[in-house]
């Protein structure tokens, strides 16, 4: 089997802050306490929100465009704000879940992962009605609310 590589351009601000990042936690040997304040979760949710109201003031300008020229230009592809909101909720859903996936086999330096298995086993994080009938366990999803994203200062909505 042939091996492909993919060349990903990281600007140089990502860049330096993923260098500190893993010169940090490899070398100094710190990591970021948990639970976070802001989580996948929250910042996947505050996208979900800044789309949805740019949306909303999109469908409100559009009808303005159309009274001004009745025929010219018209989209016949229009796709509604709220069909496109429901969109983005199923690409951030897919986001999540890849990230459920991931953190745990490429995201994660090796000293992350050992505090990566003491947070996922610890029924600390479980949310209160599962820690009461199920003490054993963690469901993945709900333990990687607590995670850290190293990137999140790049990718939250403006």
């Amino acid at each position: 089997m042939e091996e492909r590589t993919i060349t990903i351009e990281i600007p140089e601000v990502l860049k330096k802050k993923l260098e500190d990042d893993c010169y940090y936690i490899n070398r100094r040997k710190r990591l970021v306490k948990l639970p976070c304040q802001t989580n996948i979760i929250t910042i996947l949710e505050s996208y979900v929100k800044h789309f949805a109201i740019n949306a909303a003031f999109s469908a409100n300008e559009r009808p303005r465009h159309h009274h001004a020229m009745p025929h010219a230009n018209m989209n016949v592809h229009y796709v509604p704000a709220e069909k496109n909101v429901d969109l983005c909720k199923e690409m951030v859903d897919g986001l999540r879940i890849t990230f459920d996936y991931t953190l745990p086999l490429v995201l994660l330096y090796p000293y992350e992962q050992v505090q990566y298995k003491k947070v996922t086993s610890s029924k600390f994080f479980l949310p209160i009605k599962e820690s009461a009938t199920n003490t054993n366990s963690c469901d993945h999803r709900n333990c990687l609310q607590t995670m850290p994203v190293r990137w999140r200062d790049k990718i939250t909505p403006n």
